[in-house]
């Protein structure tokens, strides 16, 4: 009986074998993220900004220091690539460009006596280049990204008391950083959709018409960005 079993199991061995490479051979392989992709986004952006204006430089006696918060729609395209390692992490860098309709208005006492002036504010672009990492679970891949950030911002004053006019008190851009995470998931082998989170500082600038101040001036920015996307992997 027991030389029986043997013989079975030594002429059944090969057939199990390639029946098991064949298995090995038909299993889909993993979703590959290495390469260029480029493609849409747009979402939602809440600005923080604050200006301050030594000694009341626009006419009154004490400093001004308002806080701006502009806010609203961004939209834009972005261009990067990755590399996914044999330990699925991933890898890559995106630059990023977005035009927005993101401002405020902003009511300030600037004489002493009563509000006299409004303060709108209003990002016009901003971009960034960035790394990114994370890791690979098939076609989901979560992610975290952090680089340098780029705004044009502007911020002028307009009269409120009846007299007509405005002014350009800053029109400029600002250069900081930006760190974020997301989420993107391959619903085909080309298009990609992703959900992303990301916090911008801009710093602080001295105002354009600084020279026409007797003190110091200066406004800083930053924002809070959510967005959605499409992407097409090549």
């Amino acid at each position: 009986m027991k030389t029986l079993l043997l013989a079975t199991a030594i002429i059944l061995a090969p057939a199990g074998v390639a029946f098991a490479a064949d298995i090995g051979e038909a299993a889909p392989a993993g979703y590959d993220w290495s390469g260029l992709y480029a493609g849409v986004d747009a979402g939602y952006a809440a600005g923080k900004s604050n200006l301050f204006i030594a000694g009341g430089g626009l006419g009154g006696a004490s400093d001004l220091n308002a806080s701006l918060d502009p806010d609203g729609f961004i939209g834009g395209v972005h261009i990067g690539a990755n590399y996914q390692m044999e330990s699925q992490f991933v890898i890559g860098a995106e630059a990023d460009i977005a035009y927005s309709n993101i401002d405020g208005l902003t009511p300030i006492d600037a004489g002493g006596g009563g509000v006299n002036t409004l303060l709108k504010s209003e990002l016009k672009w901003s971009g960034s280049a960035r790394l990114r990492a994370g890791y690979a679970f098939d076609r989901t891949l979560p992610y975290v990204t952090a680089g340098v950030a780029a705004a044009k911002y502007e911020l002028i004053a307009v009269s409120a008391g009846g007299a007509a006019g405005e002014i350009t008190l800053h029109d400029d851009s600002h250069v900081g950083w930006t760190v974020g995470a997301g989420v993107e998931h391959a619903f085909t082998d080309k298009w990609i959709a992703r959900a992303e989170y990301r916090y911008s500082d801009f710093g602080s600038q001295q105002l354009s018409v600084a020279a026409g101040f007797p003190t110091e001036t200066k406004v800083d920015l930053q924002t809070h960005d959510i967005r959605v996307g499409l992407s097409y992997k090549f």
